[in-house]
C-alpha cells in the first residue's frame, strides 16, 4: 500500500454569535430576524438565540455573557430589538471590567431605530448580516445618568414627559405616531417649569428643556446635535431656551424640517459632565425610555464599548 505524506489544513471552527432578541419588537416585522439569521448561517456562523421575556432581561443576559470566561464567550454578541432593548443590553455590557474586549452589534427592529441611523446601518436583512459578518468595530463612549448607561441621549423637560406619558398599547399600534399624538396632548398640559443645567462644574444655565446628546439624531433621523460623535469623549448639550406651547410647536416643526440647530432660542454647548436640576422627581428619558428622576448627574462611563458598524466607503465616511 502506498502512503503519501500530506499536510492537513485544520478546519476552522464556525464563529459563534449570540443574539439577544425582543420578541415583542419582532412582532411588527415577522420573519425579519429569521431572514438575518439565515443569511448569517449561510456565511458560516453558529447562532444561539436568547429571548427576553420582561423588562431588564436584555441587561441580565448581556451581563451574563460578558462575564463568561473568555474561552466560553461567543465571538460576537448582537441585540435585536428597539433602542430600549439595545439600551438595556448596553447597561449589562458596561458592568464588565473587560467589556472593551466583547464586540457587539445591533439588529434594529424597533420604532425609531436611532442607533442604527447614527451608525449608518440600513434596516435591511442583507445589510445587517453583511455588517455583522464583517465584524468591523469602533470603540464608542457611552454616558451614565445617575449610574444608568445610555448610548444616544438623555432628556429632561418636555420630551421626557412625552416619553413618560405615551401609551404602550398605542405605541405598539401606531409606532412614531403615538409619540406625536402624546406630544400634542402634553403641549396643552405641560407646566413648562425651569430647568437648571450645569456643564463641567460651571454656573447653572436656565432652560425650558434639555437634551444631553451622544449622537446626532433624535427620534429617527432628525438632527439635534450636528457635532455629536459616539466616539468622542464628551456630550453635546442641547438647550431649549424658550417655553410655552407656541415654542414647543415651533421647535417640533424645526426638528421635522431639519433646521432645529439653526433655530432661534436653541443653543448647543459641549462638555463631559452635566448636572440637571428642576422639579424634584421630574422624569428623565434615556434612549427613549424613562431611566430616572431629577436631579440628574451625567458623565462618561469609565470604559468604552466595541460597536460593530457598517464598512466605510472609499472616501472614509459612513453612509448617512
Amino acid at each position: 500500500m502506498f502512503y503519501q505524506t500530506r499536510t492537513l489544513t485544520p478546519v476552522p471552527a464556525a464563529p459563534r454569535l449570540t443574539i439577544i432578541f425582543n420578541p415583542i419588537a419582532g412582532r411588527r416585522r415577522r420573519g425579519f430576524l429569521e431572514d438575518v439569521t439565515d443569511r448569517l448561517t449561510a456565511r458560516g456562523w453558529a447562532i444561539e438565540l436568547q429571548a427576553t421575556a420582561r423588562r431588564g432581561d436584555a441587561e441580565r443576559l448581556a451581563r451574563a455573557i460578558v462575564r463568561m470566561p473568555k474561552q466560553d464567550r461567543p465571538d460576537l454578541l448582537a441585540v435585536a430589538g428597539g433602542d430600549g432593548t439595545i439600551g438595556e443590553a448596553i447597561n449589562g455590557l458596561v458592568t464588565a471590567v473587560d467589556a472593551d474586549a466583547m464586540p457587539f452589534g445591533i439588529i434594529p427592529m424597533g420604532t425609531a431605530n436611532v442607533l442604527a441611523a447614527e451608525i449608518g446601518l440600513a434596516v435591511d436583512a442583507a445589510a445587517i448580516a453583511a455588517t455583522l459578518d464583517a465584524r468591523q468595530a469602533r470603540r464608542v463612549h457611552v454616558g451614565l445618568a445617575n449610574g444608568r448607561a445610555f448610548s444616544l441621549m438623555v432628556g429632561a423637560g418636555f420630551d421626557a414627559h412625552v416619553v413618560a406619558g405615551v401609551d404602550p398599547a398605542m405605541k405598539k399600534r401606531l409606532g412614531k405616531l403615538a409619540y406625536m399624538w402624546q406630544a400634542l396632548r402634553e403641549a396643552r398640559r405641560f407646566p413648562y417649569p425651569t430647568y437648571r443645567v450645569s456643564i463641567d462644574g460651571g454656573d447653572p444655565i436656565e432652560a425650558a428643556s434639555v437634551i444631553v446628546a451622544k449622537g446626532r439624531y433624535y427620534g429617527g433621523r432628525h438632527v439635534v446635535a450636528p457635532a455629536a460623535d459616539l466616539g468622542k469623549a464628551g456630550f453635546e448639550i442641547c438647550l431649549f431656551e424658550r417655553r410655552g406651547i407656541f415654542q414647543v410647536l415651533r421647535y417640533g416643526l424645526a426638528l421635522a424640517l431639519g433646521c432645529l440647530p439653526r433655530t432661534a432660542g436653541y443653543a448647543i454647548a459641549s462638555g463631559s459632565r452635566v448636572e440637571i436640576t428642576g422639579p424634584i422627581d421630574d422624569p428623565v428619558q434615556g434612549d427613549g425610555d424613562i431611566i430616572g428622576r431629577l436631579p440628574m448627574r451625567i458623565a462618561l462611563a469609565p470604559i468604552r464599548l466595541r460597536l460593530i458598524m457598517p464598512r466605510r466607503d472609499p472616501t472614509g465616511t459612513r453612509p448617512a
